[in-house]
């Protein structure tokens, strides 16, 4: 323990502050499924995004382990949202970027959202905690292949010029579409006989498969978002990948394995 205490001194890391943060972190995951499990039910839309964005958090975790086993695994890590790997650290985002760099973030955070979800949905769900655990691990190696396809396809076919403001763009059909449907959820009925179109965009956010799936995604990027957001007020806007560093994150994914499993599996 006190080498591992010595080891944040030394990169003027305050360990008191860091395990507030990792309290933080699991405390406010915890009460967002309990929130979801009371007031919406079980297995509501805001309890699988808090159960997506744990799956994403391990997808961060395979990231780290990659980029130490050496340069023939590197090849298959795709740059990730709301992080920057600088050597040996790994930089949260700055949500006070220029708002291109921002939107780009935040959309490449849906995408790879909407893939954890399909991949968590895929998969049966284990009928015990060996099971439970493979089958969720399984879910975000497929997670990463497929984001990693993904961020490729858009790297070599989308033209250069629609890289700034295509993401801007996208973002804002998208958060319009979702608002726009959420109105016949809010205010009822009424509406499906004023405008047919808000009908429409209600059953493909809220009915429609597709829909649902893009709905989490939003919920979980805005989960997540919010995670990196209040680490970062409370100081903590870097975290070391050192290896000799990521023994002392072994408590925190036993942690999250079994958050994970209270969240899928039991709420």
């Amino acid at each position: 323990m006190e080498s591992i205490v010595n080891y944040f001194a030394s990169l003027n890391l305050d360990i008191g502050a860091f395990l507030k943060g990792i309290g933080m972190l699991i405390a406010a995951l915890l009460v967002l499924a309990i929130l979801g499990r009371f007031v919406f039910g079980k297995r509501s839309a805001l309890i699988l995004a808090v159960s997506s964005a744990i799956g994403i958090l391990f997808v961060y975790v395979i990231t780290i382990l990659l980029g130490g086993a050496g340069e023939d695994f590197q090849k298959f890590i795709a740059p990730l949202p709301f992080v920057t790997i600088e050597n040996d650290t790994m930089v949260l985002f700055n949500f006070q970027a220029d708002y291109t760099i921002v939107c780009t973030q935040i959309l490449s955070m849906i995408i790879l959202s909407f893939l954890m979800n399909l991949a968590d949905g895929w998969l049966p769900t284990g009928k015990h905690i060996l099971s439970w655990v493979f089958f969720r691990c399984l879910g975000v190696v497929i997670a990463l292949v497929l984001h990693l396809i993904v961020t490729g396809m858009l790297t070599n076919y989308l033209p250069e010029g629609l890289v700034t403001y295509a993401p801007v763009i996208l973002l804002a059909i998208l958060v319009l579409m979702l608002l726009t449907g959420a109105l016949k959820f809010l205010v009822g009925l009424v509406l499906t006989t004023v405008n047919p179109l808000i009908a429409a965009l209600y059953t493909f956010f809220f009915a429609n498969i597709v829909g649902k799936q893009i709905t989490k995604a939003i919920l979980t990027t805005a989960i997540l978002a919010g995670l990196v957001l209040v680490l970062q007020k409370m100081g903590i806007v870097a975290i070391s990948i050192a290896s000799a560093a990521l023994a002392a994150y072994i408590p925190l994914i036993i942690l999250l394995v079994v958050l994970w499993y209270i969240v899928g599996k039991l709420l």
